[in-house]
């Protein structure tokens, strides 16, 4: 072989190892040793803006135009659906500086290449992706269960990371003090957390997606989640009195258990064993209940079916229609970022629908005075709310179901 030849064959290796080596950066195919580019959070930023200013979540097409390339497509123009529920949510209405974008918790975005083929050779998975983008009841019932359940077990694998970073770093505590972000270790929730070994995704779901219709919890179960419901069947035999053979109740003073949240039920009966919440009845109930006769209660109420408490008539007056479409307006600006936005709850944070507006009024009540949970929000949700204007809440609550 010739010495030319060497050089020609060396500078045709060495371009061929570079041309493997990008393609493997840039995510075409798979490269032992090479992290793809698109995988490394923060890749996208530099064409796509996922992050946001005040006025356009930055999610403006005109928002990006001074990036390389020119280009103006950010997550939302794909992900609409998402955007709108996302703007809606907790965090992304919040005001804090650290509210996050779309990449915060979404640290793994696709490459051209991934887009390429999901777009135009999709499998039957990502077709129904494409078909959930215009359909909104296949988005809740079929497409959002199935990505839920993928984002939370990545949520589990990494023990929540992508939420420790702000709401328990020392150096972002700053930021979140005082505010409903801020990390408290002295709430029974969290106190909960550290002895069962939790991780937040396990209480704090559907609070950025799902809002509507919560999106079912399919992961590792908590202690709550592990009851058995037949036990639990036997044992509320001495709850059927206050709170309805099934669960729904037939005196206004007491909610309906029907429904609710296996972990919420837990936690309430535990709050009231140790004092944490204030109720001589429910003191003496709980009294001699263990945490497996908890549990079992626990599963068993939320498995059962919810009745409304309020039954609207057919056909309304006007004023009846005015206080209806005032209580959902109220509800959706003071409420439904924790309750969702058909009140039925997010995770740990109770569904709110279907309950008498006598046992409401009393618990807000009890909230605004500090007799129930002096660590709560609720007192700061409903400041500022009249009498009359918590009245329209409680009554467009208890119709729903």
């Amino acid at each position: 072989m010739t010495k030319r030849r060497q050089i020609i064959l060396s500078v045709l290796g060495v371009v061929a190892l570079i041309l493997v080596l990008l393609a493997g950066k840039i995510g075409i195919m798979p490269v032992p040793g090479v992290k793809s580019a698109f995988q490394t959070p923060g890749t996208c930023n530099l064409c796509h803006e996922t992050w946001y200013d005040e006025a356009s979540y930055a999610f403006n097409a005109r928002g990006n135009a001074r990036l390389p390339f020119g280009v103006t497509i950010g997550c939302a123009e794909c992900h609409p659906v998402q955007y709108e529920e996302y703007k809606l949510s907790a965090m992304g209405s919040s005001k804090n500086p650290l509210r996050p974008g779309c990449v915060n918790c979404h640290d793994n975005p696709h490459s051209v290449p991934r887009w390429f083929k999901h777009m135009y050779l999709a499998d039957a998975g990502w077709r129904e992706v494409q078909l959930a983008l215009r359909d909104r009841e296949l988005y809740n019932t079929q497409l959002s269960p199935r990505l839920a359940e993928k984002a939370r077990l990545h949520f589990l694998e990494t023990n929540s990371q992508r939420c420790q970073e702000c709401h328990t770093r020392q150096d972002h505590q700053g930021d979140l003090k005082g505010t409903t972000g801020e990390f408290r270790p002295d709430i029974p929730a969290h106190q909960q957390m550290v002895q069962e070994g939790l991780t937040c995704v396990q209480c704090h779901q559907n609070l950025m997606h799902n809002l509507s219709v919560p999106a079912p919890w399919r992961g590792k179960p908590t202690r709550a989640q592990q009851g058995n419901a037949a036990a639990g069947k036997e044992k509320a035999e001495a709850c059927g009195g206050c709170h309805g053979e099934d669960g729904n109740t037939q005196d206004s003073v007491f909610p309906s258990l029907a429904g609710l949240n296996s972990n919420y039920i837990y936690m309430q009966l535990q709050a009231f064993k140790k004092g944490v919440r204030k109720n001589d009845m429910m003191e003496g109930m709980v009294a001699d209940l263990s945490e497996e006769n908890m549990a079992d209660l626990a599963v068993y109420y939320s498995q059962l079916k919810l009745r409304p408490a309020i039954i609207r008539p057919k056909v309304m007056t006007l004023q009846q229609r005015a206080d209806l479409e005032k209580g959902e307006t109220l509800y959706l600006e003071r409420c439904a970022r924790c309750h969702g936005l058909t009140g039925r709850g997010q995770g740990i944070l109770p569904p709110v629908i279907g309950q008498p507006t006598d046992y409401v009024m009393a618990q807000i009540d009890a909230f605004m005075s500090g007799q129930r949970s002096n660590h709560s929000i609720m007192r700061d949700v409903v400041k500022g709310l009249s009498h009359d204007e918590l009245n329209l809440i409680a009554n467009y609550m208890g119709g729903l179901h």
